[in-house]
């Protein structure tokens, strides 16, 4: 395989990146996880779910050997089943009335993005004490377990239980593969309307990571999202990240030019007279996406404006969402997220 990115460096931080649940999808925030799932709310238009008898459930495919999950809360890792991560990865980043292409590409996408961390984890590394990656179950961070999709799902838990296994088991033999290897698939909720590269934001290319056109996530309700905070709120939070970084005088001069990407996203932002990167200006200020700006206003606050909903690269959710809706098959919405990689068995 052609490691066009040392791939060990991402995997630590993209577990939490791909969704990035806390920060990515508020809705899902750890302390308070919504009942549904933390992606983009689903379109009005997508279609009712519904629940196959359970006589017409695909056949199971061959069982995957365990992956080693690093529980977050209890510190143990866990040896996981690839169809049991990969079902609870599906409920956990996607409402389950999304239609069932678009649940097939989170299915593949999370599949393939478990197996290339599997690939590339460093057995010495301490933080992860020999697994793959790390996730959080019970608060549905990275993946959910059935008795949490119980309690999110309450009266219509064995229809949707039906129809996610379903779904899943459908696709579960197909693994997004990049020189014979699997892809590490990452995904976000909502782009600005394209998709963001590897290298914008992590520094290293990745040949199918690319930026790609996502112009239906410009029909989000959640799109767009606007918050204001005060010059000291704003000042402490610039300086958790920057420390050295001293902003005094006139507040309505602290914020200077952007400059970004061709996909659009903050590749640096001018603060303080200081030039920051834009992905850690959005951890500073927990914000939704790398697309913003922050102006001054007349109120002496700073309106802060995000579009998009997290890290910008791989797979757009909703986007897999209204591509679903207009009849595209998963397979067209994988090529189109990843180009350059191919769908096949899984390798081994």
């Amino acid at each position: 395989m052609k490691k066009a990115i040392p791939l060990v460096l991402l995997f630590a931080a993209l577990i939490y990146l791909l969704p990035l649940t806390a920060l990515l999808f508020p809705e899902r925030e750890a302390a308070a996880p919504p009942p549904t799932s933390a992606a983009a709310p689903a379109s009005d238009s997508a279609p009712e779910p519904q629940a196959p008898p359970a006589s017409s459930l695909p056949a199971a495919p061959k069982e995957e050997p365990p992956l080693l999950i690093l529980d977050e809360r209890s510190g143990e890792v866990r040896e996981v089943s690839v169809r049991e991560f990969v079902r609870g990865a599906v409920a956990a980043e996607m409402p389950i009335d999304y239609p069932d292409e678009a649940l097939r590409a989170q299915a593949v996408a999370a599949h393939s993005y478990a197996l290339a961390c599997k690939a590339q984890a460093d057995p010495n590394d301490p933080t992860l004490k020999g697994a793959y990656f790390s996730a959080n179950p019970d608060q549905r961070l990275g993946y959910l377990t059935e008795t949490v999709m119980r309690a999110m799902w309450g009266d219509a838990f064995e229809a949707n239980r039906q129809r996610l296994y379903a779904v899943v088991d459908s696709v579960l033999d197909e693994v997004l593969l990049y020189d014979g290897q699997p892809a590490l698939a990452c995904y976000h909720a909502i782009s600005n309307g394209q998709t963001g590269s590897a290298e914008a934001v992590w520094g290293s290319p990745v040949p199918y990571l690319v930026s790609v056109d996502s112009t239906l996530d410009l029909t989000s309700p959640d799109y767009e999202q606007s918050f204001t905070v005060t010059k000291q709120e704003l000042a402490q939070d610039i300086g958790m990240v920057f420390p050295d970084l001293e902003l005094t005088g006139d507040a309505a001069n602290w914020i200077g030019a952007i400059d970004r990407t061709a996909a659009g996203y903050v590749d640096t932002i001018s603060i303080g007279g200081v030039s920051c990167k834009g992905t850690a200006v959005r951890t500073a200020l927990r914000l939704r996406s790398r697309d913003f700006t922050i102006t001054w206003t007349d109120e002496h606050l700073f309106t802060i404006t995000t579009r998009g909903y997290g890290h910008g690269v791989g797979l757009s959710q909703y986007g897999a969402n209204a591509l679903a809706l207009t009849g595209k098959t998963y397979q067209e919405i994988l090529a189109h997220y990843y180009p350059g990689t191919t769908l096949g068995p899984v390798p081994g």
